[in-house]
């Protein structure tokens, strides 16, 4: 019984084990799409802040330049009007003043474009950087996600394996202690049918529940119990009060008995 009873907690060791370990792989794969779910969002959310090139919101200011414009006119309208009062006339200076606006207008657009080129300069380096910066996220994305997983399956296959294992021993043990409890089961039945209990006992064995359907009231022959299939055996244990089952299995005859018959038991299987 004892034996049993040690098969019995092994087995059920052993299935908590592996259930444990298939619990532990499902844990690791919800875990491992949590990380990636979490990792996507952040990784989407930077994406949107690189596609912001803030140097492209900003423009020259062209306010001075149009205000150097209006001066060159009102200078050259000023030169042509004091020309006309001159005595050297308003065509000749009227030369001058056009080719001194002429080179005032090239300055103040090669000033323009100088400053257009050097924002242009900004934007581009500023693209070159957020571009520089994808290309790290990507490859920290590849990088991380291929640790992430390799891990995961790491973890996951050795959580798988050992549920494996745990299944596979557990069939084994099933297998092994099969034959066991069996043998078990015959070798409890023939020491029971060997049992020689006096009249008192009998009598206390009565009055400790009620009779098994086996027998007649008052005739108590425990040589039965050796004849009966494995049915009739669990029926006969079932009907057993706890004081009735202690007066049989509790006996240092019950023992003796017990240990006589176990190696025979399980030699004939």
């Amino acid at each position: 019984m004892f034996t049993t009873i040690a098969a019995g907690v092994g087995l059920a060791a052993t299935a908590a084990t592996t259930g444990m370990s298939f619990a532990q792989a499902g844990k690791q794969r919800k875990l491992m799409r949590k990380a990636e779910a979490e990792a996507d969002a952040a990784m989407q959310q930077a994406r949107k802040k690189l596609e912001v090139n803030q140097f492209a919101k900003l423009g020259i200011n062209k306010e001075p330049y149009e205000l150097a414009r209006e001066a060159l006119l009102v200078q050259g309208a000023q030169g042509i009007q004091a020309g006309v009062e001159s005595e050297r006339g308003a065509a000749a200076t009227a030369g001058r003043i056009q080719m001194a606006q002429q080179e005032g207008q090239a300055a103040i657009r090669g000033q323009m474009g100088q400053e257009m080129q050097q924002l242009e300069m900004l934007k581009a380096q500023e693209d070159a950087r957020l571009q520089d910066i994808g290309v790290q996220l990507d490859l920290e994305e590849v990088a991380g996600a291929q640790l992430a997983a390799a891990n995961a399956q790491e973890l996951g296959a050795a959580a798988l394996s050992q549920g494996m294992e745990g299944v596979t021993s557990l069939g084994s043990q099933l297998a092994e202690k099969a034959p066991l409890f069996e043998k078990n089961r015959a070798a409890e039945q023939f020491a029971i049918g060997g049992l020689n209990l006096s009249g008192d006992k009998l009598a206390e064995f009565e009055k400790a529940g009620k009779t098994p359907s086996a027998f007649e009231k008052g005739n108590i022959d425990l040589t039965k119990v050796s004849q009966m299939n494995p049915k009739q055996y669990r029926q006969f244990r079932k009907e057993l009060s706890p004081a009735q089952k202690q007066l049989l299995f509790g006996t240092d005859q019950f023992q003796t008995l017990y240990n006589q018959y176990a190696p025979v038991t399980s030699l004939s299987r």
